[in-house]
């Protein structure tokens, strides 16, 4: 797929509202081609937005846009319709989300090709992961006006890292569990969770480690996330001696004592790691 096509999809993904805002955002930018194509300073190499791999270019063209949307009939966007895409500044928020858009996708592309390496072997995967950067992540916070050396401009850039880290986190652990939770196989993409074995606040040396997470359906990675259920040295799931009280529950046998010493369902790769493993049984509820 072309970046348009791959922006459209992007932003089915982050939006509720779907393919409506996808196709608005899109004629927006297929305006901006045209406008800045004939428009736009020529140092500014605007000929084509779709072309556009760097947000950083991108941050130029929607600065200039913010701009000229303020300026009305009095700048580029004089004469040009429909009209209610400036005034209504769909062009500056498309603009503002294809920037997002380039700066994950880019990252995302990076780290997949980590990760697909058939030639690394897993220790060599696990650390190019780790020590891959977010590049340009401070654009996306360019618009809160925040001095990045201050701690609240430290803390807004790690915040945008954090969310485009575990968003990649989250498909790169569903991918490796076919898309199935690795206790019951339930396959609803809108109840898996990639659960981290140790926490992603907890040691940043592992928190991007493709065997330092499990794809689990939201009541078992609940259980999980709490220390109420964990895994053995064999994968078989254990529980906490607090769950004792429910076991006479029939949903409780169904849910959970029905696969109680059973071991989980092994990803494609990386299994999980037993040092992992041993810090989050250590944590079991008493």
């Amino acid at each position: 797929m072309n970046f348009r096509d791959l922006f459209s999809v992007f932003i089915k993904e982050q939006n509720a509202e779907g393919s409506n805002r996808a196709s608005s955002y899109i004629r927006a930018i297929d305006l901006l081609d045209s406008i800045l194509g004939r428009k736009a300073p020529k140092e500014l190499n605007a000929s084509s937005v779709w072309e556009i791999s760097s947000a950083a270019h991108i941050q130029s063209l929607y600065q200039l846009v913010l701009e000229h949307q303020k300026l009305g009939q009095h700048g580029i966007f004089n004469g040009e319709e429909p009209s209610s895409y400036w005034k209504q500044n769909f062009c500056s928020a498309a603009l503002r989300s294809y920037r997002e858009f380039l700066v994950i996708y880019l990252y995302e592309q990076k780290m997949w090709e980590i990760y697909r390496d058939g030639r690394k072997n897993p220790g060599e995967i696990r650390e190019k992961l780790a020590e891959q950067d977010i590049d340009s992540a401070e654009l996306l916070v360019a618009d809160l006006d925040l001095d990045l050396n201050t701690k609240a401009g430290k803390d807004a850039v790690r915040e945008v890292k954090t969310r485009i880290g575990q968003r990649f986190f989250r498909k790169m652990i569903l991918e490796q569990y076919n898309h199935e939770c690795c206790i019951t196989g339930l396959n609803v993409p809108e109840v898996l969770r990639a659960s981290h074995i140790v926490g992603w606040a907890e040691d940043e040396k592992v928190r991007m480690n493709p065997d330092n997470g499990l794809c689990l359906s939201a009541t078992y990675d609940a259980a999980f996330d709490k220390h109420l259920i964990s895994f053995d040295e064999d994968y078989r799931m254990i529980f906490s001696p607090v769950l004792k009280e429910f076991y006479t529950n029939e949903a409780f046998k169904t849910q959970f004592s029905a696969f109680e010493g059973k071991p989980l369902r092994k990803p494609k790769r990386f299994c999980p790691d037993q040092g992992c493993l041993e810090q989050h049984r250590e944590k079991l509820v008493a």
